[in-house]
């Protein structure tokens, strides 16, 4: 439910920053990316170029991060990057949806949250990459058929990850098929984990309006996952395990 949770407010603030965003204010984003935390209100910012936007790294008070992948023909072919601090997470994204009509767009998100907490049995698994742990977690939340479990490593200090794909089949949220990583530090006794939350997202309406179809071919769950590369790689999650 979290999770679903997270998912709502990413796509709601991609609705909401195309229609007030505007991308030649993008000197801003400087005083709009402050950590926040509990239930200040969104900072909205938005990005005006591929140069502003790929030379930007992401602060927050736990992990930070290089913006995914852009390119030009985002500004040209798409609406542009935007992106929020909402409740102390992240949001970036990049879609169309000029049409302003509900469930008609296409589009990337990545959602970033952090979590502090005692070392358990998941994040033991996720350290020793324990497969009965997915065999068992499947078992016991019903993960649906068309979703995929598993661990990798990624970041500046190769953190463990567990990784969970999901092709959404729900009517409520057509089109969205998202990638999450859930990336942990150690304190040095290993009492204390800090995970860090990235959940990249790939939307394509199934009612995307034809003169918009083309830029399917281009904008892809395979491209999403290129341009997440980056973000992946330079993840670093800062010391400190105090919540």
């Amino acid at each position: 439910m979290k999770n679903f949770i997270k998912l709502g407010l990413l796509i709601g603030s991609i609705l909401i920053l195309d229609g007030c965003s505007t991308h030649d204010v993008s000197d801003a984003v400087d005083n709009a990316l402050v950590a926040t935390s509990g239930n200040k209100p969104p900072k909205f910012f938005a990005f005006a170029s591929p140069s502003r936007a790929n030379g930007y790294i992401m602060h927050h008070k736990d992990f930070m991060f290089m913006m995914p992948l852009t390119k030009e023909k985002d500004w040209i072919k798409m609406d542009g990057w935007d992106g929020a601090y909402i409740y102390g997470d992240i949001s970036v994204g990049v879609a169309k949806h000029r049409e302003k009509t509900r469930g008609k767009m296409l589009g990337y998100g990545f959602n970033f949250s952090s979590s502090i907490g005692k070392y358990d049995e998941r994040s033991q698994a996720t350290e020793t990459r324990d497969k009965s742990y997915i065999k068992m977690t499947r078992k016991k939340y019903q993960y649906k058929k068309d979703s995929k479990v598993y661990y990798e490593t990624h970041g500046k200090e190769y953190y463990p990850c567990i990784v969970n794909e999901v092709i959404n089949t729900k009517t409520s949220l057509p089109g969205v098929r998202t990638k999450s990583y859930g990336c942990y530090k150690f304190n040095s006794t290993k009492t204390m984990y800090k995970k860090v939350g990235i959940t990249f997202i790939y939307t394509k309406s199934p009612n995307l309006p034809s003169k918009y179809r083309s830029l399917a071919n281009e904008y892809t769950y395979q491209d999403l996952q290129k341009r997440a590369k980056r973000v992946l790689d330079s993840l670093y999650i800062k010391d400190g395990w105090s919540k």
